[in-house]
């Protein structure tokens, strides 16, 4: 696309007058349209390590009673730039499928496990920049590529720089891209830029893509920039505004902007109370894009995106391709998406005795009756002591090594992932090539070697709460097979787990899981995490507790914690900034 003179200077005035600290912000995001390559950091707030607030030092412990958590006290608010999905998903929306493919758009950075809380704590860099401007203009190109698309615009234009058929457009179009009403400053703003390209052009199709172009690349799209309102109701702090609540609602629970039906209802009060928005969250809920913002979420809760890069020892697993892993990411999702569907008791991904496989699946897992093809729900043998989802072939093969299992790796994930529990990180002086490779002398199991870690001091502290768990799991290989033997040498896969019993397999530990105290609330606090885009703080324990409560009370229907979590204080109100 064409340079056209004044348009970065135009964006530039229309965003100075942004509330809330968000000149930095507003540089980023225009920085690439304006020929400015340097981006200033912002300061990171609400990163830090996953908060423990609300849970007792024991993690066999019982969680202590709402009534001793302390009043809750609101989060201040961050703006958080939109992930690269939910860019995606809404420009789809927008304006189709094939103008969203046209884009080229930098990968997301996770932060304590989730995309959601990088997008709100680290600066996008020069690269990330450019390619939000460079698919903005992409898209744009795409959806103006035979001319004003059908529907888009609202009028008929009498000349290329049509003032007031621009001004329709701008006021129709930008109210879907921006998610709230289009104020008169900046229908103005945006004219300029459309009248500017169609005299330069002499065409009003070239007005309408510039316009699209500059908007696409917008602070006011590509941010969640709440900035909030003085909540009635509690002086001193902020509640979101209507609009604010419709964007956060709609891109946690459906992952792309907010339907005409949403801003409307938005506009009519209908997410005033807690009631209204629980009814508003069904309905987003009902819409076949809140599976895929569902399964994103646990794509990145079980780190399933990275089944495409992991790899095996061809001499050691010959079954290992890229469509077994492939088979392995479908199976974990599939399995988990069901629950939901079926409103099943989520705590059965923890111990459920079946699954869904696909022929390479069920051999792998041996089961003779697998499907000829495609995916079926079949049972796993008893013989192999499989359940769950941490008896499934994406854990057991993410949470290995190219050759060698790893019960600290598997140990780790239960407790950081399932549990919320911190594991510090190794220290830099201790080397674990012992680990990864068998033993000089001859060959000995991983829990012989790893006992090594029970007699050092610099270890001992943080293996005891990993891999004793792990080492619960050593007749799964590092591909999730089932296996009698480690290479000849009988494995000891007899285990326990936080004083609440011993195990063998993966089965057993779930059913242990299913009943440790923590397993739910941490499932509640990943998902009150990806809806606020950070960790959440000690003046938010009673609300996170509040969610599990409602979550318990529905028969621990996932479709509740996330209608409860939307209708949670947390989710709806902020602390008031302090000037400084």
């Amino acid at each position: 696309m064409a340079s056209v003179p004044g348009l970065a200077g135009g964006l530039l005035q229309w965003a100075l007058p942004m509330r809330h600290a968000l000149p930095l912000l507003v540089l980023s995001a225009l920085a690439g349209l304006a020929g400015c390559r340097g981006i200033a950091d912002f300061p990171a707030a609400g990163g830090g390590p996953p908060s423990t607030a609300g849970l007792p030092s024991d993690p066999s412990a019982p969680l202590p009673p709402i009534e001793s958590l302390p009043a809750f006290s609101p989060a201040p608010l961050r703006a958080r730039v939109l992930l690269r999905g939910q860019v995606l998903r809404s420009v789809e929306d927008l304006l189709g499928p094939a103008v969203a493919a046209a884009m080229e758009l930098p990968e997301d950075v996770p932060l304590n496990g989730f995309a959601a809380i990088g997008a709100s704590q680290l600066s996008p860099g020069p690269a990330a920049v450019t390619a939000w401007e460079l698919s903005a203009q992409a898209a744009a190109e795409a959806a103006f590529a035979g001319g004003v698309p059908g529907g888009l615009v609202p009028c008929t234009p009498s000349a290329p720089d049509d003032a007031a058929c621009l001004g329709q457009f701008v006021r129709g179009f930008g109210r879907r891209v921006f998610r709230r009403p289009v104020t008169d400053a900046e229908v103005a703003t945006w004219v300029a830029v459309g009248q500017q390209a169609g005299q330069a052009y002499g065409r009003f199709d070239r007005a309408a893509q510039y316009v699209v172009a500059g908007m696409l690349q917008s602070p006011a799209f590509l941010y969640l920039a709440e900035v909030g309102e003085p909540d009635p109701l509690s002086p001193g702090r902020l509640r979101l505004t209507r609009y604010e609540l419709a964007s956060r609602l709609s891109y946690f629970l459906a992952g792309t902007t907010p339907p005409e039906s949403l801003l409307v209802a938005a506009e009519a009060g209908a997410l005033d109370t807690p009631g209204g928005i629980r009814a508003q969250a069904r309905a987003l809920l009902a819409l076949p894009s809140s599976r895929r913002a569902l399964e994103s979420f646990f794509a990145e809760l079980f780190d399933l995106p990275r089944l495409q890069r992991i790899a095996k020892d061809p001499a050691t697993y010959p079954l290992f391709s890229p469509a077994l892993a492939e088979a392995m990411r479908e199976e974990t999702q599939r399995f988990l998406m069901d629950l939901v569907d079926r409103g099943a008791d989520f705590r059965d991904f923890l111990d459920a005795e079946q699954s869904w496989v696909n022929p390479d699946l069920a051999r792998l897992y041996g089961i003779a009756d697998g499907p000829e093809s495609g995916f079926a729900l079949r049972p796993y043998p008893a013989s192999t002591l499989r359940g769950g989802v941490l008896g499934q072939a994406a854990f057991l093969s993410l949470s290995s090594h190219p050759r060698l299992t790893s019960p600290t790796r598997r140990g780790r994930f239960v407790r950081e992932r399932l549990l919320c529990q911190p594991v510090p990180a190794a220290p830099s002086s201790v080397s674990t090539a012992q680990f990864s490779q068998a033993a000089a002398g001859g060959h000995v199991t991983l829990r012989e070697r790893l006992a090594d870690h029970a007699g050092n001091p610099q270890c001992a502290g943080c293996h005891v709460l990993m891999d004793g768990i792990g080492l619960g799991l050593e007749h799964y290989d590092a591909i999730g097979a089932w296996r009698a033997d480690d290479e000849g040498l009988p494995i000891d896969a007899v285990s326990a787990l936080d004083g609440l019993g011993s195990f063998e397999g993966a089965k057993a530990l779930g059913a242990l899981l299913r009943g440790h105290p923590r397993v739910m609330d941490c499932l509640t606090r990943n998902l009150y995490r990806v809806a606020v885009g950070r960790v959440e703080m000690d003046g938010e324990a009673r609300t996170v507790r509040a969610v599990l409560e409602a979550f318990e009370r529905s028969g621990f229907k996932l479709e509740e914690a996330l209608v409860e979590v939307a209708a949670s204080e947390g989710f709806r109100l902020a602390a008031q900034e302090v000037s400084p």
